[in-house]
């Protein structure tokens, strides 16, 4: 009989802790996205599908600027001037 109820406890734990965390927001992770930019020559605008600035902040101290493209996410130098044409555009 012990054993059934610590292991009815155990399951009734895991049980309650589950139902806790659903429905809360990701853990924003505190670390900088971007390890290296990409500042040579101007990517066309055409082959960028989305711009994603990230303002610097207690996770990085950096503004990062992520760019996604057909083939992957890039990380863009935030002080190059064709980046910041493209972000104005």
């Amino acid at each position: 009989m012990r054993k059934f109820t610590t292991s009815a406890f155990v399951l009734l734990t895991c049980m309650m802790l589950l139902s806790i965390t659903e429905g809360k927001p990701p853990i924003q992770q505190l670390r900088c996205q971007c390890v290296k930019t990409y500042s040579g020559k101007p990517i066309n605008p055409k082959l960028i599908q989305k711009v994603q600035m990230i303002s610097a902040g207690p996770q990085c101290r950096n503004v990062e600027i992520i760019a996604t493209l057909k083939n992957g996410l890039t990380c863009l130098n935030p002080t190059d001037e064709w980046v910041k044409n493209i972000l104005e555009a």
